[in-house]
């Protein structure tokens, strides 16, 4: 089985490694264990349900548990920690495989069916590497600028479409979904069109140093050509900042 990390378990096993080896050698074992038989063995297997539906948890220790998913390939470790820290760091770093197949949804509803370059917004999930939430529009439907430096972009804003998409999924998924928190609280961007030289620009914040990946996926979910594609920051990308 291959093993793979959320960003936050990797973080939260480094600590332990170098602040408390005898606790990550108890996580070790126990996630050495997982690997070999994922449902079943030390720690009591628990699956969970609710907002976790297809993730698992097993115990380390009194209230210390590992968060886990995995399929017939891979063990994905998504938080570690005291059980209710760990549940939610859970929304921080992973969405689960209900969640994924609504951002699937989602996502088909509001992308392009042709190979058009598009502007629009985006958010990324750093599990599961992918993007969610995408709302895009293509180039030729814009006849001039509508953003400031001659920009052209779509008129949603991240933040009601995040509010809409939380009562959709309140009331019609039965709460389940990734539109969990606020909306500046997940690494967010969105694409430009530069109408004086012909360029793109995808805004994004600091993020996209830690997830060089992510880049790949907004060229080719926006048909965007990579020769005249840049990323640039600005702090109101970061995770955790918004335009007020």
């Amino acid at each position: 089985m291959k093993l793979l990390f959320s960003n936050s378990a990797k973080a939260d096993y480094d600590l332990f490694k170098t602040d408390a080896p005898a606790m990550a050698e108890k996580v070790k074992a126990l996630i050495k264990d997982t690997l070999s038989h994922p449902s079943v063995g030390s720690g009591n297997p628990t699956e969970l349900d609710g907002p976790f539906v297809d993730l698992w948890q097993r115990s380390y220790g009194p209230n210390q548990v590992v968060i886990y998913s995995f399929d017939d390939e891979t063990v994905r470790i998504v938080s570690i920690g005291a059980h209710e820290v760990a549940l939610k760091k859970v929304f921080l770093e992973a969405y689960t495989g209900a969640e994924e197949r609504s951002v699937m949804e989602q996502m088909s509803a509001n992308r392009g069916k042709d190979r058009r370059p598009k502007v629009g917004i985006f958010w990324y999930n750093r599990a599961t590497h992918q993007l969610f939430g995408v709302v895009s529009h293509p180039l030729d439907d814009y006849t001039k600028a509508n953003a400031s430096e001659g920009r052209i972009t779509c008129s949603e804003m991240h933040e009601d479409v995040w509010k809409k998409e939380y009562y959709i999924q309140r009331y019609q998924h039965g709460g389940q979904g990734p539109f969990v928190g606020a909306y500046q609280d997940k690494p967010r961007g969105r694409v430009f069109y530069h109408i004086d030289d012909g360029t793109f620009e995808v805004a994004v914040g600091k993020w996209m140093e830690s997830y060089p990946q992510a880049y790949d996926l907004v060229l080719k979910e926006f048909n965007l050509p990579a020769e005249k594609t840049v990323a640039k920051y600005a702090i109101h990308w970061d995770i955790g900042q918004s335009w007020r």
